[in-house]
């Protein structure tokens, strides 16, 4: 004996309405589709390295159209050094010219702390700030083999001339703090 929950002629109509509802559901839509996003005549930079990644996205990757990290710093400030002890004691101010030169799109070297002529190296991102790179758990050589520096610099994004540069050194003296601003030459 078979039973059915369905008597037999509603088994056949729902039957009918499933295939038809399938049917209907695979049918190509007729509503019109934009021809054209007028946005996407536009280009922008498509290198998440660059300061302008993704600027004017939607529209056409154009990497001809990136700057990076290191190109928003100026090749060349004078430098106003003040250096604090490690309790915040004032120990001395001096200037320093610094010549900032690019090593890569985000990699730069800065010349002029030391007399020797020996640089640092920095690593820079695209929000405008450049980080030491360290060599050790102190950070990198400074000018003498006693002394590592360790800290930042950051570009001013209101005022591109400057730069406040957060440093901190360690060496067989002590701790030192230098902090100051940059100056576009």
């Amino acid at each position: 004996m078979r039973y059915s929950i369905l008597p037999g002629s509603m088994r056949y109509i729902f039957t009918f309405i499933i295939l038809s509802c399938l049917c209907l559901s695979c049918m190509k839509s007729k509503t019109n589709t934009p021809t054209g996003d007028p946005r996407l005549s536009r280009v922008y930079c498509n290198d998440p390295e660059a300061v302008n990644y993704n600027w004017n996205f939607p529209g056409t990757p154009d990497n001809t159209t990136c700057f990076y990290p290191t190109e928003v710093f100026s090749p060349a400030y004078t430098y106003n050094d003040s250096v604090y002890f490690s309790d915040g004691t004032f120990l001395f101010t001096k200037s320093y010219t610094l010549h900032v030169y690019p090593l890569s799109h985000v990699k730069l070297a800065i010349v002029g702390f030391c007399t020797s002529g020996d640089s640092l190296k920095l690593t820079a991102d695209r929000f405008y700030h450049a980080q030491l790179d360290s060599t050790s758990d102190l950070g990198q050589q400074l000018c003498r083999v006693q002394d590592t520096v360790s800290g930042n610099i950051i570009q001013n994004k209101s005022d591109s001339s400057r730069l406040q540069v957060n440093f901190t050194v360690q060496s067989d003296t002590g701790l030192t703090y230098h902090r100051g601003t940059a100056v576009k030459l």
